[in-house]
């Protein structure tokens, strides 16, 4: 037996068996592929934008429970007196910006003094037996409170710690029989 070959083209044959151009086979894979590279950007945008909405959030809380910066000037003069760590009777009161008042004594006798900050040097000028004026490097840590001084000249480094102004003490009034009022001030214990 003898087979009968068909004289066909092979070029037929691949054209009857290839998909019609708007076939919805091919259409269907081509959306599929579209669509899952769509999917993919959404995914990459979405994944990004809660990235950027966290830090954003982080931000924001960081800088709503910070403290606000303070200048050193202000912070010398809101923060208490500064008691020197090594002899506690040696106080500087920083009153207003450019002016205080400071002791050797723990408050006995008090002397006024103007003072500067410029390009980190503290500059105190006291009228005291004879006018003095001295100009200090000085550092400030704000978080402990604490402020030192260095003389570069003499060497000589100081550290002061803050604490709160005491309050000043009100005079006792007392009246007399002739009418006089008469104001005596209470001694301020001494440490």
């Amino acid at each position: 037996m003898e087979r009968e070959v068909n004289d066909t083209d092979m070029g037929e044959l691949a054209r009857a068996f290839e998909p019609e151009k708007n076939s919805p086979s091919i259409n269907r894979s081509k959306r599929e592929r579209k669509g899952g590279l769509k999917r993919r950007w959404s995914f990459v945008v979405l994944v990004v934008g809660i990235i950027a909405l966290i830090a954003g959030v982080v931000v924001f809380l960081v800088r709503q429970n910070a403290q606000p910066p303070i200048s050193d000037a202000d912070f010398l003069v809101n923060t208490g007196e500064w008691v020197e760590e090594t002899n506690a009777t040696v106080i500087w009161d920083f009153t207003e910006i450019g002016r205080g008042k400071l002791t050797t004594d723990g408050h006995l006798n008090n002397y006024d003094f103007k003072w500067s900050l410029d390009n980190g040097k503290l500059t105190i000028e006291t009228e005291w037996l004879y006018d003095l004026s001295d100009t200090f490097d000085y550092s400030i840590d704000q978080s402990t409170r604490e402020l030192t001084i260095k003389n570069s000249d003499k060497n000589i480094e100081v550290k002061f710690k803050s604490q709160e102004r005491p309050e000043p003490s009100q005079p006792a009034v007392q009246s007399t029989e002739g009418g006089e009022t008469i104001q005596i001030q209470e001694a301020q214990p001494q440490e």
